[in-house]
């Protein structure tokens, strides 16, 4: 097993923190997000390939450029904001931190803070970290599982504190919010079943997804208990002991197998799962291509993916909730909502590069994007099937309603008063008329209301289909 004494040459955390926003003023906020020091990030801004990655990195634009395919490159790379890409917005900080967990009190620092406000009102929080040198490794895992936590639940969970400018938080949540990006606050989404602040009630359980890189001496081996470790992010118990969740080297070797990139091992591992993308590495020598790696191209590569899930959960969720014998609306819109995410943004193929092909099919597959996708499809199915149901029901009520009117008024109706609509009108004669004669006046002029909303109805029909057809093509 890996030496809880060894340590680390450079560590460095990227947690990412997925919320929910309001539908609308997106535009609003990318405005203010910019008065309060955010920039919107662009790949023709030579200024920020250094300036949110800490004073001792610099990753090229270069190096993103060409990695991604064309159509992928639209929805990740815009050199302003636009409602159908992920538009990021970066702000350094570059403050010292201390977290002190039950049994380690860990310095770091902050280095950045980026929003993402991408379409489906899904916003993306990234706080970027950096830990001091000869950190040691399982510290360093102790860190990453316990800051994510951004509201303590279970025991096992409570007791964290981080102090910020002579400030301290016992949340990250609040911390997050509160101190970081305080000007998001006004547009989080909180009328979803069971959240607050923004949180989304279908995705993870009150944590952040970590993307590491942790980079360790030449003379470090590398072995499966550490990289299952790092996959579960096990560090020490309670008591300060070592602690891993698993004793058998088989499942320990099965799980390695099908959650790991080992494409330059010996040397550099990357792991993948449902808590962590992290690489792993040795190799002082591309030590600095490795980090741009993790901050460039693999960075946008898990935006996309953790994008990815969370909308397919979204659309799952939001179907769960119909009522489908009355919310034909929602169901149109949800339709559209489907429609539109499955051709213009879901793409199996991202990458034009071996690697980049690779990495994705393991975030692909930990996300587990292939069978929600295919869920969603499902589901579409089912609402086209529901609304033809709708819409058959709908035709059978509106021709059952006609019929009886035009028999009536056609028939009886008409036959009693129409004599009395010829010419000028007698209003005096209203007075004189018998019960069946008030009667057949009222299905007559209700025949005729009702053929006029039907007739408003239609046009606002048309109306909001142009409109739509005219959003989508802009």
């Amino acid at each position: 097993m890996e030496d809880n004494q060894s340590t680390l040459i450079r560590g460095v955390c990227q947690f990412v923190f997925p919320i929910s926003l309001i539908g609308f003023n997106h535009e609003e906020l990318s405005f203010n997000l910019e008065k309060e020091g955010f920039k919107f990030f662009s790949l023709k801004n030579s200024d920020h390939e250094s300036e949110f990655y800490g004073t001792r990195t610099n990753v090229p634009h270069s190096d993103n450029e060409h990695y991604f395919l064309p159509y992928i490159e639209n929805i990740l790379f815009q050199d302003s904001f636009h409602a159908f890409s992920l538009n990021r917005f970066s702000k350094m900080i570059s403050n010292q931190c201390t977290l002190i967990t039950p049994v380690h009190t860990i310095p770091f620092s902050i280095l950045s803070i980026d929003l993402i406000i991408c379409p489906f009102n899904i916003g993306l929080i990234t706080v970027r970290t950096e830990l001091p040198a000869n950190i040691p490794y399982l510290v360093a895992l102790d860190f990453m599982n316990h800051f994510r936590v951004l509201a303590p639940k279970i025991t096992d969970q409570k007791g964290t504190i981080l102090t910020y400018n002579e400030k301290t938080f016992s949340e990250m949540k609040k911390f997050i919010l509160d101190e970081l990006c305080p000007g998001i606050i006004p547009y989080l989404n909180d009328d979803e079943r069971n959240t607050t602040n923004g949180s989304l009630p279908y995705f993870v359980d009150e944590r952040m997804f970590v993307s590491g890189y942790l980079l360790q001496p030449n003379s470090t081996t590398i072995d499966e208990y550490q990289l299952f470790k790092v996959s579960h992010l096990n560090s020490y118990d309670d008591s300060g002991n070592e602690y891993i969740s698993a004793s058998n080297p088989d499942y320990i070797s099965e799980h390695i197998k099908n959650h790991s990139y080992d494409r330059w091992a010996p040397n550099t591992y990357y792991v993948t799962s449902d808590h962590t993308f992290t690489c792993v590495s040795k190799d002082e020598k591309n030590s600095k291509q490795l980090l741009n790696n993790m901050y460039g191209p693999h960075y946008y590569n898990l935006l996309l993916h953790l994008f990815y899930k969370i909308v397919l959960l979204k659309l799952s969720y939001d179907y769960s909730k119909l009522d489908i014998d009355r919310k034909e609306q929602k169901i149109e819109d949800l339709i559209r909502s489907i429609t539109n995410f499955s051709a213009k943004f879901i793409f199996f193929e991202i990458s034009s590069r071996t690697e980049g092909q690779e990495i994705s099919n393991c975030l692909k597959q930990t996300f587990k994007i292939e069978p929600l996708f295919d869920e969603v499809k499902n589901t579409l199915n089912r609402l086209y099937q529901n609304q033809e149901r709708l819409i058959d029901k709908r035709k059978n009520q509106l021709l059952l309603i006609l019929t009886i009117y035009t028999v009536i008024s056609g028939i009886y109706g008409m036959n009693l008063v129409v004599e009395d609509w010829k010419g000028n009108i007698d209003w005096s004669k209203l007075l004189q008329y018998s019960v069946f004669e008030y009667i057949s006046l009222f299905i007559a002029i209700s025949g005729i209301t009702v053929g006029f909303l039907l007739g408003l109805i239609a046009l606002y029909k048309m109306a909001k289909e142009y409109y739509f057809k005219e959003k989508k093509n802009n």
